[in-house]
């Protein structure tokens, strides 16, 4: 080895040394700015070009002297290639500044997830944000046997506060859409999972710190048998950091179809809200994007809820009541143009509060309550917020019947009975049974009406006036009412069942009871029972054959034709007449992608109905029935009787149809005279 190559190591390792301590001095010796004088003082962001060693920057350009051309050439990228990093560096800590403010320094990290396993849910906590997803249900299935999430990993499922501010009106770095879902905060638990059973709990923290006198912080206190857990929000120093005095607070879920139909999920999915001891939501069923304001006051709780679980924010009993709450949905394009019921995202929904900061040194924790929960009535019914009204239960007194018949007996059976397709056909034997009496009220009345209008007296009255229907129906009636029968008489009997039909036709679809319970054929009776699937849609159809649906629709059709074997009389009016065979039709098209439950249930209704009349057919003795009703005309005609008010009806309306008939009759007389006269004067 020459005498100038140990000259020029010599020197290489000197330089290397000397710029190692320069360096490291200045950053020992260089107090740190605070945030910021540090914000104020960097330059705007923008591309900056390499430095030129060579001349552009004499400064930084070396001396080769006796260095040999290798080393030199060595030593020249090395200071370029560390000229070039601090200068990206102080770009990158600049673009960063300007996004996150404040929280610049929890801008990058490692998101450390935490699994959390208790005996109703499964779900991650990240370190990244402080956010819970994604979460099952551990005891729930989807419709194709996975697990249920209730969340999903997606990034669009978030609680987040809203950190966006600024430096002042002057200020070259405004911070503004920065949520803390997008920070790396610490949290006080070291390890990868918290299992919890029974009455265990655990409370784990995350703290997004600017300083020690700067920070927020979520709280999460987790219990081992329960769908709910804590959610508490602090914030200490927050005021000096956040505009206007206050702390916006973001939630956002996309609820994940978990069912076979998503028109049926999306039929039954919006954003719930207590507000005033008042239950509200966003429109079911519509696809346009809503948004409400619920600024006017205090909101309770505020529940995203799909058809058979729900999300539940609430605050806790006693705390101050949810502010400036703002809740929207939207529903999201298929992701197959031409079918609305694909892609795997049943509506997105948002909604949004503030956290007034009051007092000049921290913000009061508040302190929330979420419950992750199945739609189960007596589930919900525990909380005693009112979270029940989540389920559709039926408008007005509707919603009485099932919650304190129906949903009692379903209670009642399912502790004994494995079968809810049995279940099914008990309650509607029950139903019918205790609808009895009055269905049988309804046969006698058909039966009279039946009876007399086979009676010669009718068969008179109808040749006399066939040209005069008006005055053949007030004879008729008067006929009717000495006879003891009423046209009508068969109407309110009938009429007091229908709130049972109109009920259970809210209550089935929604009834997780029935959810993923097989019966027959059928796979699942909280949804539609496919026994062929077209491959085509038919409007107002579908595009499958339901078999339940299909022998309900057969039901109707007999059903209607022996209640008009049973009533006997005829009606002249076609739409009248072909009625009661168009509604089998329109019942068809409309549960074919119904509840295959409900249809299971009005078909055993109805063939118990068929049954029920047959058999009191039988019973019904007419020959005893029409001298019963003959005794009943000889004694009213002995003491005589007023008019009923049909019968002043009928006559009003005979009187006014004269009226019309004579003022018809004299235009027509008198346009005959004109033309005739007009006709004259031509000639």
């Amino acid at each position: 080895m020459d005498r100038n190559t140990i000259i020029g190591l010599v020197l290489i390792v000197g330089i290397v040394l000397t710029f190692a301590i320069i360096n490291s001095s200045g950053e020992e010796d260089t107090p740190r700015k605070p945030l910021k004088t540090q914000v104020d003082s960097l330059p705007p962001v923008q591309d900056t070009p390499p430095v030129d060693l060579n001349g552009g920057n004499q400064s930084l350009s070396l001396q080769k002297g006796n260095l040999p051309d290798s080393v030199f050439n060595k030593l020249t990228e090395a200071q370029q290639d560390s000229v070039i990093h601090h200068q990206d560096s102080v770009l990158k800590e600049s673009r960063r500044i300007q996004e996150f403010g404040y929280f610049s320094e929890m801008a990058e990290g490692e998101d450390k997830v935490i699994r959390v396993v208790t005996d109703k849910l499964e779900f991650d906590l990240h370190t990244k944000g402080g956010v819970v997803r994604p979460m099952i249900l551990r005891e729930y299935k989807t419709y194709d046997s996975l697990p249920l999430p209730l969340l999903t990993d997606s990034e669009n499922n978030y609680m987040a506060l809203d950190l966006s501010h600024n430096y002042g009106t002057d200020s070259k770095f405004p911070v503004q859409g920065l949520l803390s879902k997008d920070l790396y905060l610490k949290t006080d638990y070291d390890g990868d999972e918290i299992k919890l059973s029974g009455s265990q709990s655990k409370t784990i923290r995350f703290r997004g710190a600017v300083d020690n006198a700067h920070y927020f912080e979520f709280v999460y206190t987790l219990y081992g048998d329960s769908y709910d857990y804590g959610f508490k929000v602090n914030m200490v120093g927050m005021e000096d950091l956040l505009p206007k005095g206050k702390a916006k607070f973001d939630w956002a879920a996309a609820v994940p179809k978990t069912e076979k139909s998503m028109q049926l999920m999306r039929d039954k999915t919006a954003v719930y809200y207590r507000q005033s001891e008042e239950v509200d939501n966003l429109t079911e069923r519509s696809t346009e994007p809503e948004k409400e304001e619920l600024s006017d006051q205090a909101v309770d709780w505020v529940a995203f809820k799909s058809q058979f679980f729900s999300q539940t924010f609430m605050v806790d009993e006693g705390s101050q009541g949810l502010a400036n709450v703002v809740v929207t949905q939207n529903t999201p394009a298929p992701t197959v143009f031409d079918d609305p019921n694909s892609g795997e995202v049943v509506r997105n929904m948002g909604m949004s509060l503030t956290l007034p900061i009051v007092g000049s040194g921290s913000l009061p924790s508040y302190n929330f309550t979420v419950v992750n929960a199945p739609l189960e009535f007596d589930l919900l019914d525990d909380y005693d917020r009112d979270l029940t009204r989540q389920i559709a239960l039926g408008w007005g007194p509707l919603k009485y019947i099932n919650i304190y018949m129906v949903i009692p007996i379903f209670n009642f059976l399912e502790g004994s009975i494995a079968s809810y397709g049995i279940i099914i056909l008990i309650l509607a034997l029950l139903i019918k049974l205790l609808l009895y009496p009055l269905t049988f009220r309804t046969y006698i009345s058909s039966a009279k009406m039946r009876i007399i209008n086979k009676t010669p007296e009718i068969k008179a009255l109808e040749e006399k006036y066939k040209d005069d229907s008006t005055k053949l129906q007030q004879e008729k009636m008067k006929i009717y009412r000495s006879m003891g029968a009423n046209m009508f008489g068969g109407c309110l009997p009938m009429l007091l069942q229908y709130p049972f039909l109109i009920s259970l036709f809210f209550l089935f679809p929604n009834l997780i009871e029935l959810r993923q319970q097989g019966f027959l054929w059928a796979d699942d009776l909280s949804t539609y029972d496919s026994i062929l699937e077209l491959g085509f849609n038919i409007p107002f159809y579908g595009d499958h054959v339901s078999l339940f649906t299909l022998l309900m629709t057969v039901s109707i059709f007999i059903y209607t034709i022996i209640n008009q074997q049973m009533q006997g009389s005829t009606v002249n009016n076609p739409v009248m007449k072909y009625f009661p065979y168009i509604m089998p039709l329109i019942f068809l098209g409309f549960l074919n992608n119904y509840s295959s439950g409900l249809s299971w249930y009005y078909l055993v209704s109805n063939i118990i109905s068929i049954t029920q009349a047959q058999v009191s057919k039988a019973f019904i003795n007419e020959e005893a029935l029409l001298e019963k009703m003959r005794s009943t005309a000889k004694e009213k005609k002995k003491k005589g009787g007023s008019q009923s008010r049909l019968e002043k009806w009928a006559e009003k309306q005979q009187q006014k149809q004269k009226e019309i008939q004579k003022s018809r009759s004299g235009r027509q007389g008198g346009g005959g005279n004109g033309r005739g006269g007009g006709r004259g004067k031509r000639r």
